[in-house]
């Protein structure tokens, strides 16, 4: 890492290394000039379908031309295709029961006996990467800065591994992790240049966020190793504006790895608030249901799947409160 220039770690919308280069396509009287933006991808796209924008709105926020967004829109698979004359009615459901097949791949697919994600093209080493802390604005479901609590005014980042690879097998969630239907998602392979390199820009942080800022861990996978688990021990005495939140499948006693994260829970819980996944314990916890109604008595459900609240950022229950969180299955 000798000599390493540090990524730019403010949150844009957009990496230039993305987004390509800007020009100007030639003015047309009655319309002011309009840049163009080259290397518009199907995830570009694809955000901003799934935040709602019209293919016009997408056409202005990318900056480039409506044939390109329709063609990266039927690239994602979000164009209607046209039924052929005497081709098949497909029924309604089809579409949902696609969903179901990827949230729950086969029992003998290779991805569940190898232990690792559906998408291993998704997964990249850290060289060449911009950065692995990514802002949580790129999340809607995370947000990008705390607007309450002990936390308010703390800039989020997210850290994304690999989903499997990096868990134990005893998670509840092995088959139908959330993350077999995050298609584009980032996972950073982990490992010594991760660590490296996560120390480095977390010392940045700390020089921009010098009133706190807070990191999710882990949008994707889990703490993988004991040093891994107490490499972000020493980054809570380093880094004295560093706050953590997120969830962990690890908490069994046979597993070394859990018994250094659930001490390390226990010393730091206002700074390093990770809860258990469906541990059968009484606080710093959480529970998976399928319905409102299943809802344990001590538990809070989550108030972002039920539209009570826009996102991690304007919720802030999981780290102010120890109770149990319950999460309908997603």
């Amino acid at each position: 890492m000798s000599g390493r220039i540090l990524p730019d770690l403010n949150p844009v919308r957009w990496p230039i290394a993305m987004a390509g280069e800007l020009v100007r396509e030639p003015h047309h009287e009655g319309r002011p000039p309009r840049k163009r933006r080259h290397g518009v991808t199907v995830e570009m796209v694809v955000d901003c379908h799934n935040r709602g924008l019209t293919v016009d709105e997408m056409v202005d926020e990318l900056g480039c031309s409506r044939a390109t967004v329709e063609k990266r829109r039927r690239e994602a698979g979000l164009v209607r295709r046209y039924r052929p004359r005497g081709e098949a009615r497909v029924s309604r459901h089809r579409s949902h029961a696609a969903e179901e097949a990827r949230a729950m791949p086969p029992v003998g697919h290779p991805a569940l006996a190898e232990g690792r994600t559906l998408y291993p093209s998704t997964v990249v080493p850290v060289d060449g990467l911009q950065n692995v802390l990514v802002a949580g604005a790129n999340s809607h479901k995370i947000g990008d800065v705390v607007r309450k609590g002990r936390w308010k005014g703390f800039r989020i980042y997210t850290v994304t591994l690999e989903e499997r690879r990096t868990c134990p097998e005893s998670c509840a969630v092995w088959r139908s992790c959330y993350g077999n239907a995050m298609h584009f998602a980032r996972r950073i392979a982990h490992g010594p240049a991760f660590e490296e390199r996560l120390g480095h820009e977390l010392a940045v942080l700390q020089s921009r966020h010098g009133g706190g800022f807070a990191v999710r861990l882990h949008v994707l996978g889990d703490f993988y190793s004991e040093d891994y688990v107490e490499l972000w021990r020493s980054f809570l005495v380093r880094f004295p504006s560093l706050h953590v939140f997120g969830f962990s499948a690890r908490w069994t006693r046979d597993d070394p790895i859990a018994v250094k994260l659930v001490h390390l829970v226990l010393e730091h819980w206002d700074r390093f608030a990770i809860r258990f996944s469906n541990a059968p314990v009484d606080e710093c916890s959480t529970v998976t249901i399928e319905h409102p109604l299943q809802k344990p008595d001590d538990a809070i459900l989550c108030p972002q799947q039920l539209g009570k609240t826009a996102s991690c950022a304007t919720c802030g229950l999981c780290w102010q409160s120890r109770r149990p969180i319950a999460f309908l299955r997603h």
